[in-house]
Formats: C-alpha cells, sequence, structure tokens
C-alpha cells in the first residue's frame, strides 16, 4: 500500500466552463474524490469513518494553475499526507497530465477530524494515521490565509444555499464556494466593464492562476449569503481579488483571494 496515492481522470465535456477549459471548482471534487480512494487503500476511507464515528472538515485549501485541462486530457491526480498534529492535519496534492506527466496544477490542504455525533474536533485512531505518514513528504510553499481589511465600496451580491449546493453531510460543497467566488468575481470585472461578452468580443477569456479559500463555518440550505469583493491588485492583464461570504447576522462563512489573468482565447 503506497502512502502517496495516484487516480487517475479523464476530463468530461460536463467538467468545462464556458472558457472550454476545467473550471477551479472541478479540481477541488477531483480532490476529494482522490482523497477518499486514498483514504480506502490506508485504513481511513467513507465506509471506515463511518464505523470510527469520523467525518472531514476542509479548513483551508490553496492550488496553483499552471496550465489548463481540456476536453478528453487524461490526468493523473497524486495525493500525500505532509503532516498530522491530533485532531488536524496538511495533505499535498498534484495534478500532472498522464502521457508527457506536464504539471497542471499543485496546492495543499488543511483538515481537520470531527465526531460524528458531538461535531467537535476528535484524534483519528493513532495505528491508522501511522499508514498515511512520510518520512520526508514533499511540501509546496503555503501562505497564511491574509487578514483582508474592509473596503470603502466593494461590490455585493446575495444569494440563498440550493439544495443542489449540498454534499452528503448537508453542508454546501467546499467546491460550490469556488463558484460562488468566481461568479461575484466576474460581476466585480463587469462593473469596469469587462462583462463576459465584452471579454468574447476581444477574443479574451479570464484564467484562473490561484485558489486561496479559507472555510469559517459550513453553510447549509435556506441560507442567504452575503457575498462581496473588491480587487486587492490589478494591472492591465492581471489582477487579484478578494471574496468574503456573511450569513444574514454577519458571522463569516468564508474567505477567498483568487488570482487572475487575461489570456487570448
Amino acid at each position: 500500500m503506497s502512502k502517496i496515492f495516484t487516480r487517475t481522470f479523464r476530463v468530461r465535456w460536463s467538467e468545462l466552463d464556458a472558457s472550454g477549459t476545467v473550471a477551479p471548482a472541478a479540481y477541488l471534487r477531483y480532490l476529494v474524490e482522490t482523497a477518499y480512494d486514498w483514504g480506502d487503500t490506508l485504513g481511513l476511507g467513507a465506509k471506515n469513518d463511518q464505523l470510527l464515528g469520523l467525518f472531514w472538515l476542509i479548513r483551508e485549501t490553496e492550488i496553483h494553475f499552471l496550465r489548463p485541462l481540456r476536453h478528453n486530457d487524461i490526468f493523473d491526480f497524486t495525493i500525500w499526507m505532509v503532516n498530522w498534529q491530533r485532531v488536524r492535519g496538511t495533505r499535498c496534492f498534484e495534478v500532472t497530465l498522464k502521457d508527457s506527466g506536464e504539471i497542471i496544477a499543485q496546492g495543499s490542504q488543511h483538515i481537520v477530524a470531527m465526531d460524528a455525533q458531538t461535531g467537535c474536533p476528535t484524534s483519528p485512531p493513532e495505528e491508522i494515521i501511522n499508514n498515511f505518514r512520510l518520512a520526508e513528504p514533499r511540501l509546496f510553499p503555503h501562505e497564511r490565509f491574509p487578514k483582508i481589511a474592509a473596503p470603502e465600496k466593494p461590490v455585493i451580491s446575495q444569494r440563498q444555499v440550493e439544495w443542489a449546493d449540498l454534499d452528503a453531510l448537508e453542508h454546501v460543497n467546499n467546491a460550490i464556494y469556488v463558484t460562488y467566488a468566481e461568479e461575484t468575481s466576474a460581476r466585480e470585472l463587469a462593473t469596469r466593464g469587462w462583462t463576459p461578452a465584452k471579454l468574447a468580443e476581444s477574443n479574451l477569456k479570464v484564467a484562473t492562476r490561484r485558489v486561496h479559500i479559507q472555510y469559517l463555518s459550513p453553510a447549509v440550505w435556506g441560507e442567504t449569503l452575503t457575498i462581496s469583493t473588491h480587487p486587492l491588485l490589478v494591472s492591465e492583464t492581471s489582477g487579484t481579488g478578494y471574496v468574503g461570504m456573511t450569513r444574514a447576522d454577519g458571522s463569516p462563512v468564508c474567505e477567498c483571494i483568487l488570482d487572475w489573468e487575461l489570456v487570448a482565447r
């Protein structure tokens, strides 16, 4: 049983976004699928979690995109554990094209083990965690999520959580928040004249180069989220934007930073 696990995927047509490439949120779905298969091989798959009374919360994900995935690309998604301390740990992952080995994306993710009955953080059995430990794991550089000051004039929208947004735990799926963030960022660009139609007329598209998202508390069905965004850095061809999501009472749900670049279609 390898502690470094790889699963192979083929890009399906339904996974493409309006730009004709795989959307950032889809990578998080690939990541979860790979992580559960990895767990199955080492004693912490979905069935094991049920027997142990565990579930997992993702607290933070950072992913860098080096080139896009397109229809019918066959790629390997590789994952490994970097560290684990009591109730929380870090795993890294890398996406490469199957034939050439070209790197598509790299990133890291911080997770917490939770007790299914109490909903509190808990420690998985150490003998099982040891199945995942590597002596010298490869680690990608990671920045702590920064504190972002509130802007004077953010672009604000609201979104009600729908049933289709939920995962098996009846929380908003972690990938859906990235979709929310990209939609809000597109609206912010539109306020500055760069609507999707204008981009298409100019033979341009917005390519996401990095997503850094911090999950603060899970949203559930029926909640209305206030989503605000503002630019942190903008040049003629690229930029960095911040997206924050809160409930009606102002409590935070998640924060996201998106690095983007204008590229030719």
